[in-house]
């Protein structure tokens, strides 16, 4: 993998982990078991499937992060291997409940992103929530909802 297709999966992905880790903040865990086997990360994605599945089943933070560490570790491809210490990282955090804003700060911190390529990717993930409440036709804002900007 060469570092323009990370970006691009990277910039896909955490569109999927921040509106995953609102719907589990808002509605809990085990809202997210239907949409598991819905997710198309391709195969390197598994590991992200693995660990959401290890979630709404109730495992050990602990065990879940040495279960994805290891697979992530076998990785000889830098990237590939950065991108699923990523995808543990976001399954980690959904498990933990942290805010949608700190678990997005957190993963562009494993990312190695620059201002420019963080920058675009914020606007992005704020279009996609413009766009969703626009089409939730929703006329109040709450506290979870994704403001990437404070």
């Amino acid at each position: 993998m060469n570092r323009s297709k990370f970006i691009e999966k990277y910039t896909l992905f955490i569109q999927l982990a921040t509106a995953l880790s609102e719907k589990a903040r808002r509605e809990g865990l085990l809202s997210m078991e239907s949409e598991i086997e819905d997710i198309d990360q391709g195969d390197e994605g598994e590991i992200f499937k693995q660990g959401l599945r290890l979630v709404v089943d109730g495992i050990d933070s602990t065990i879940i992060d040495e279960i994805l560490s290891n697979k992530a570790a076998h990785e000889k491809d830098k990237y590939m291997r950065m991108y699923k210490t990523i995808l543990k990282r976001a399954v980690l955090g959904i498990q933990a409940g942290l805010n949608t804003k700190i678990l997005f700060h957190i993963l562009n911190s494993y990312a190695g992103l620059s201002q420019k390529e963080e920058s675009n990717i914020m606007s992005e993930l704020l279009k996609n929530d413009s766009d969703n409440r626009n089409d939730n036709d929703s006329s109040s804002s709450s506290s979870d909802d994704l403001d990437l900007e404070g």
